[in-house]
């Protein structure tokens, strides 16, 4: 062990608990057995007891960690107890709550070679903290996705969101629609493989199959579903939500994918960027089937939140609650949104795009996608630079502080959160699929999307930027899990 973990012990884990009353000396047994007291933990001690045996912790009787069950928190079932004596105790009213507080004990090992004694409590600010990963622009192979699902698992994230479809491809298995499928995919038996290994880790893995814009691999196959455009020719990449067929064919798009996800319950089905936003009413096609089904005054977002509506209840009907971005949402003028329908806040560039306080009046669920702090576009392309820690630090980002409006108005949701704000993503955008490999990706992404967990999980940090910088260091990288190793 270090040095200063012998004289003045830390707690040198992420995220960073809430309190951390430590009591002098350290835990660094020869052997450790773990026990569940509740049958539910099982697979929590057979797992930790594998983790520890691989630091050099042999299964044995000089210390024992128990794994004890609680009543259920009102806080999270995320939270946690630890008690750390000669031997350990760990509290929690679920088996996530067991595996958040045993992946603190397993940092302090990394970091500093043992575990100091002490109590430590804690919960999270929001229930979601996730990565939204383009993996359909660039390919991310199976094995790169693994390893991805025990990093974010390793600090406390609790989602990933997979998006498989772009104009630059369709990266996941297809029985009802082979020829849309880009030769470099995720098999439908390795999709399964990363379902389960999610599922084992803890993670919601969230499809995200972007509608009706985004679609330019699937329309490359199927181009007589296009929208026509101004000028009469189609546009590439956007379904024609004027014809009910190239509904029932979104709707088949959603029922050949959804069975490779068996434990998920959430589904991102887009509804951004289906046309150029500003000029809506120069396509005519909108703008009339609009005004034949809903009156003179409906417009083509009144058909878009239509057709996110029609989504979002098949969605329900296979047990997916839906999500959408925010860009064009909350613009219809006699459609409402579903107010089922999740709205996932990256942007508000463009002036006419709606403000946060609308989707709050409105009682709309909210996931906090902050593109200004948390997008890490493959090229730095459209303006963007890779997130850091550092600017992340700058801003004093919480889960509440989202993009600012145009003219530099702060947008924000001051703690303790409502109910209504769920969490927050980081994202990989792959819009420039060749500026980086899939290892620099994995590398470059390490850092900011720790220092979004920390401030996510505590609604901020007590930390210091260099002092997060420092445990992050240390941590270092999660081994990948036995059994998702391939």
């Amino acid at each position: 062990m270090t040095a200063d973990a012998e004289n003045t012990p830390r707690w040198l884990a992420l995220p960073q608990p809430r309190t951390a009353t430590l009591t002098g000396g350290l835990w660094r047994p020869a052997s450790v057995r773990v026990v569940a007291d509740d049958p539910a933990f099982a697979r929590e001690a057979v797992r930790l007891e594998a983790e520890l045996a691989a630091r050099g912790m042999p299964s044995g009787d000089r210390s024992i960690i128990r794994l004890v069950a609680t009543a259920p928190s009102a806080a999270s079932t995320e939270a946690f107890e630890i008690d750390i004596a000669d031997d350990v105790e760990v509290r929690a009213s679920s088996p996530v709550g067991i595996f958040r507080a045993t992946r603190q004990l397993l940092h302090n090992l990394r970091a500093q070679g043992a575990v100091p004694h002490g109590a430590v409590r804690s919960a999270p600010s929001v229930p979601e903290r996730g990565l939204h990963l383009d993996a359909a622009r660039k390919h991310f192979p199976t094995e790169s996705i693994l390893a991805l699902l025990s990093a974010l698992a390793d600090v406390g994230l609790t989602s990933l969101q997979w998006h498989v479809s772009e104009h630059e491809g369709f990266r996941i298995g297809s029985e009802a629609f082979p020829e849309v499928v880009s030769a470099e995919h995720v098999s439908r038996t390795d999709a399964a493989v990363i379902a389960e290994a999610a599922a084992d880790l803890h993670i919601d893995l969230i499809p995200s199959l972007d509608m009706p814009g985004h679609l330019g691999r699937v329309l490359a196959a199927h181009p007589e579903l296009r929208l026509p455009g101004a000028d009469g020719n189609p546009i590439e990449g956007a379904l024609d939500i004027t014809r009910d067929e190239a509904v029932a064919f979104a709707r088949r798009l959603i029922d050949d994918v959804a069975p490779l996800f068996p434990h998920s319950t959430r589904w991102n089905l887009g509804g951004d960027e289906f046309v150029d936003f500003a000029r809506i009413d120069d396509h005519p096609a909108l703008a009339g089937a609009a005004r034949e089904r809903f009156g003179d005054r409906a417009t083509g977002f009144d058909l878009l939140t239509d057709f996110v509506n029609r989504i979002a209840a098949h969605l329900r009907d296979h047990g997916f609650a839906a999500r959408a971005w925010n860009d064009g949402m909350l613009r219809g003028e006699v459609v409402a949104l579903d107010p089922d329908v999740t709205l996932t806040w990256w942007t508000n560039w463009h002036v006419d795009m709606r403000p946060l306080s609308a989707a709050v009046a409105a009682g709309a669920r909210l996931v906090n996608f902050h593109d200004g702090l948390f997008y890490y576009v493959l090229g730095e392309k459209a303006g963007y630079r890779y997130p850091t820690s550092a600017r992340i630090w700058e801003a004093e980002w919480h889960p509440g502080l989202f993009p600012s409006l145009p003219d530099g108005t702060r947008q924000e949701i001051a703690a303790p959160y409502p109910a209504l704000l769920l969490g927050s993503f980081f994202s990989v955008w792959s819009d420039d699929s060749d500026a980086q490999s899939v290892e620099q990706v994995l590398d470059g992404i390490r850092s900011p999307l720790r220092a979004m967990a920390e401030r996510a999980w505590n609604g901020g940090s007590r930390l210091r930027l260099d002092e997060f910088d420092e445990i992050d260091a240390r941590i270092g990288v999660a081994a990948l899990p036995a059994a998702a190793a391939r």
